[in-house]
């Protein structure tokens, strides 16, 4: 069809149609060999129900199919490839299914694979009905006799309707979008899902998946996509074009009909209503467009909402947030991806009789912004920071090509052109040039048309209800319960005998011939040794105390990357809770020189973003060869501040960056009181999200003071200081401002000694910089008066050793049950496998992916409905791990963690740890450790953190070799320790209170220590 040369991008793009189906196909060739070589297949999927069949169809079509008729190929591939990306989603009008590796041979493993999976799914097969039982939901059968409702999709979305902020938008969007597919829910509605039936299943399947209502994309060398164009069309030579078929799937403009907006409330549940705090929530979300969007109009979109709610100093952010009216400012802005957008903003926090003052509120504020526009240097920094989104390629941990083919499905898929959406350079000169010619003037316009005139909106409220969560499980069991007393005896017969059928598929492992068809690779197809990145060192730069490091790249586009470190060790213990606060604090402070909107003005138009993140380094012995246990005493603490740049503003980035760290003030006791809201409403919904990280911290605090150091940082110790710090704020606020300022003292210094400079960019582009960060270095306070830094290779860390003694103070340690408002669970189990000083080999790796990717897998996921489970040992301490993810579980499934040594016990006795099991393990584990290929961004921080660590090229491929020497002697090992484990480990669940209670009851309970939020 077509080819175009994309300079952004350094890559060819080539469109072809398959001519016998008109299915389109894109190739994308980069100059550089090296990337990641990336398929992926797309099918336009419109659902008419909320009974998740896309969602479930995607799941479902993985668990099987005509060439590779195993019962989980996805999972095998997990187990035993070397992928970098290997995922399904599903959106509202599309399921993707993409996959990636560095290895030619296991990408077009990986691609037959998935086309089979796709094209000849088992589970629309009558041999396959299975599949919709395991993965979307069926009846099971309880030690009770009694029915209830498992599925890994429907616990999923049980999950994601126990979020508010979830619950709020899923709802949005049914008034939204009254006439449309977007009225819908993809993913399903917990109560709709178990109204799927087979037949349903199998036809949305069949209106769907076809060659005529797909797009296919290849990125690698012109032979790569050669030879996929050949593998795709074995597959859809066997189709005939349906043009029938693509026109029922085409996604319909849903047009703004509202002549005044809707008022929408609804319940969300909370652990306990009170009164004198705002527990509800608003949001105003507008259709924008009832027509597709010019390019040009799209990245005005996102250059207005920069303007809008980019940075805290943004009018319509700053106002909401410093009115009070709310703990913290809701919506996401601009959201695109769809045909139609949409944008959403909001408060949470409110107190109920502050609602319509939030509505008022909102509107004002664009009307007022209508009336002053903005001012030029907004503008600019708008303009620039989207001019340098879009010339940083590769900026997130995706392949490359992964981000192009997911990019330009957002015009694709609504038969437009794909490269609309990843080529963007006559639409930016248009939007510059119209800009210049018209000014603010441009964007109020775009205010008054798409938002204040339009009234195509919902405003939604969530309320608080401390009886919706139990009275919604309620509702469940009754509807089940109900289901059950209709059914005669051979109805809940034949249920049973399903449930039991079922169960004996799961159990029952595949033939060996089965497995060994899903193609794999050998030992001799990896690399025997790991990927390195060359970092130059150098110490006492010019003459002072300071240590620069470089990383030259290829691919960075003439971009900078910016780290400067301050070493923070100086801190008192006591005062480390207050710098998450602190963090949070330094993008909504001013400093000495400047105001925090003349800050944010400049770092837009002078950068491309400036972060500020705390960092706990683990220190490792330089002259150890193994990874050996230890109790992570020896560790750096620093702050650091993470620009990036052109190399004509490095100057600017790093006289900016000295500014914040050594010039930063106090804010105010109202913006501080508005910052910890904010926080605390932020980790709040994290907890109930992300409830198996929580669990983990948990766990491992319990038996290392450097995790602990880290859970009392980010976990559930950070929430509740961060209560306790809001109290003080508001209560005793001259002696929480002194706090303040002297943690700022702890890093306002910027010593010469204590600060580090790691710099990444191409080689061209580091030389011509070097006057920059001269001036930059050789201006630092030499730190004549502050006492030298101690080694601390050698030395303990301050905080190490007040840890220490609070873990003491602790011991015993006690399993631990946190209480949230939601419908599933996350449930973990943890202690340390090792003692100090023993080595931890990489050969142990081997074994923990064949219990993750097998028996966990199968257990917690498949068999009992968790969405997830996932394993890890900590090579620093030998900390062992097992967390589930929205579980509907919780006994049987700390009875599945336990039950993991008598499994590998058990397959050794059986010798069913084949060499083929250890093969695959071990690729699955190199998988872990090479990764994908990194942005330059990402090169230059992990060299700079080896460095840091003292992580040596000697230790590293010493792991390597155990992981590849791998053999049944590691599984012996592993299940010994395994057996300490259980004897050792402790609990802690993120889980519903009434879930922690029952568990603790009968003759398997455990007592837990609750902990409420």
């Amino acid at each position: 069809m077509r080819s175009k040369y994309l300079s952004t991008y350094n890559a060819t793009m080539y469109v072809f149609k398959h001519r016998k189906t008109q299915a389109e196909f894109m190739a994308f060739v980069p100059k550089d060999e090296k990337q990641d070589k990336v398929f992926g297949i797309s099918f336009r999927t419109k659902p008419t129900s909320n009974n998740g069949v896309a969602h479930i169809l995607e799941h479902s079509v993985l668990a099987g199919s005509k060439k590779y008729p195993a019962k989980d190929p996805f999972v095998i591939l997990l187990k035993g490839s070397l992928h970098t990306f290997l995922n399904a989603m599903t959106y509202n009008d599309r399921t993707v299914y993409p996959v990636a590796s560095r290895n030619k041979k296991d990408f077009f493993n990986l691609m037959s694979v998935y086309l089979d999976a796709v094209f000849a799914p088992k589970c629309v097969t009558k041999e396959g009905e299975w599949i919709l039982r395991q993965e979307g939901w069926r009846y099971d059968v309880n030690d009770a006799d009694e029915l209830e409702i498992k599925g890994v999709v429907y616990s999923e979305m049980k999950g994601v309707f126990s979020n508010p902020i979830s619950l709020m938008s899923r709802n949005v969007d049914k008034f939204l979008f009254p006439d449309n597919t977007y009225f819908f829910d993809s993913g399903g509605e917990p109560d709709a899902i178990p109204n799927l039936t087979q037949l349903e299943f199998v036809d949305f399947y069949n209106r769907h998946y076809h060659p005529t209502n797909s797009q296919s994309f290849v990125s690698g060398t012109v032979e790569d996509v050669i030879q996929a164009m050949e593998l795709i069309d074995d597959y859809m030579k066997e189709y005939d074009y349906n043009p029938q078929l693509k026109e029922s799937s085409e996604i319909r403009f849903q047009k703004k009909k509202y002549a005044h907006h809707l008022y929408q409330s609804l319940p969300y549940p909370v652990q306990k209503l009170d009164e004198t705090q705002g527990q509800h929530m608003l949001t105003i979300t507008w259709l924008l467009n009832d027509s597709h969007l010019h390019q040009m109009k799209m990245l005005a979109w996102y250059a207005l909402d920069y303007l809008l709610v980019g940075t805290s100093s943004s009018p319509l952010m700053k106002r909401l947030f410093e009115s009070g009216l709310g703990s913290s400012v809701i919506g996401n802005g601009l959201s695109g991806g769809l045909m139609q957008n949409t944008f959403a903003i909001g408060m949470k926090g409110i107190l109920a009789s502050n609602i319509s003052q939030v509505e008022d509120l909102i509107l004002q504020i664009l009307r007022d912004i209508k009336r002053d526009g903005f001012s030029d240097d907004e503008i600019t920094a708008a303009l620039n920071s989207l001019e340098f989104q879009l010339r940083e390629v590769q900026s997130g941990s995706n392949p490359a090509g992964i981000d192009v083919f997911l990019n330009a499905l957002t015009t694709w898929n609504y038969d437009r052109l794909p490269e609309d959406a990843i080529v963007f350079d006559e639409a930016l000169d248009l939007l510059l040039t119209t800009v210049q010619e018209q000014g603010s003037n441009f964007f109020t316009r775009m205010i008054q048309s798409d938002l204040l005139n339009n009234n195509h909106r919902v405003h939604m409220e969530l309320h608080p209800s401390e009886t919706i969560a139990a009275e919604t499980i309620e509702k469940e069991k009754n509807k089940v319960k109900l289901f059950q007393n209709s059914l005669s005896q051979d109805g809940y017969n034949k249920i049973k005998d399903t449930s039991q059928e079922l169960k004996d598929i799961q159990n029952k492992d595949d033939p060996v011939e089965v497995i060994e068809s899903i193609p794999s690779l050998e030992l001799s197809d990896i690399d025997r040794f790991n990927v390195e990145y060359d970092i130059d060192i150098t110490e006492n730069i010019f003459g002072t105390s300071t240590i620069l490091t470089k990383n030259v790249v290829s691919g960075s586009s003439g971009i900078v990357y910016i780290d400067v470190g301050i070493d923070i060790s100086s801190l008192g213990f006591n005062n480390v809770e207050v710098l998450p606060f602190l963090v949070a604090m330094m993008t909504e402070n001013d400093t000495v020189r400047r105001t925090r909107s003349d800050i944010n003005n400049f770092i837009g138009i002078n950068t491309g973003g400036i972060d500020i993140d705390l960092k706990l380094i683990a220190l490792q012995d330089t002259e150890q060869a193994d990874h050996i246990a230890t109790a992570n005493k020896k560790m750096r603490s620093f702050l650091f501040f993470r620009g990036k740049c052109t190399a004509q503003n490095v100057g600017k980035t790093l006289e900016l960056i000295r500014d914040l760290a050594e010039g930063s003030l106090p804010v105010t006791q109202e913006k501080a009181i508005q910052i910890l809201e904010a926080k605390i409403a932020s980790f709040e919904s994290s907890v109930t999200s992300n409830g198996h990280s929580y669990s983990v911290m948990r766990m491992h605090a319990r038996y290392n003071p450097m995790s602990l150091i880290d859970e009392r940082l980010r976990g559930i110790t950070q929430l509740q200081s961060l209560k306790k710090m809001l109290d003080r704020a508001q209560n005793s606020w001259d002696t929480f401002e002194t706090r303040i300022k002297h943690v700022i003292e702890s890093f306002s210094h910027m010593s010469s000694a204590e600060t580090i400079l790691n710099l990444t960019g191409d080689s061209d582009t580091l030389e011509g910089i070097q006057t920059f960060v001269e001036t930059f270095i050789t201006s630092l306070n030499n730190g004549s008066n502050r006492p030298p830094l101690p080694n601390f290779f050698k030395s303990d860390h301050p905080w190490i050793i007040k840890a220490s003694q609070v873990m003491g103070k602790y011991a015993p340690v006690r399993n631990e049950g946190i209480s949230i408002s939601s419908r599933v669970s996350y449930v973990g189990k943890g202690g340390r496998i090792f003692d100090e000083g023993e080595i931890i080999s990489g050969g142990l790796c081997a074994p923990l992916q064949f219990l993750r990717k097998g028996f966990l897998w199968d257990t917690v996921r498949a068999k009992n409905g968790a969405y997830g489970v996932m394993s890890s040992l900590d090579s620093t301490d030998g900390f062992l791990y097992m967390v589930s993810y929205r579980d509907p579980q919780l006994i049987k499934t700390i009875e599945a963690y336990t039950e993991a040594e008598q499994y590998i016990k058990n397959q050794i006795e059986l010798k069913s740890i084949t060499k083929n099991a250890i093969k695959a393990a071990i690729i699955g584990c190199i998988a872990d450790i090479d990764g994908s290929t990194l942005p330059p961004r990402d090169i230059g921080w992990l060299s700079f953190l080896r460095y840091v660590s003292g992580s040596t090229k000697r230790r590293r491929q010493r792991w390597r070799d155990g992981v590849l020497a791998a053999d049944v002697s590691n599984f012996e090992t592993f299940k010994n320790k395994l057996g300490r484990w259980n004897r050792n480990s402790t609990v802690a669940v993120v889980a519903p209170l009434a879930a922690i209670e029952e568990a603790s009851v009968g003759q398997n309970g455990l007592s837990f220590e609750i902990v409420e939020l």
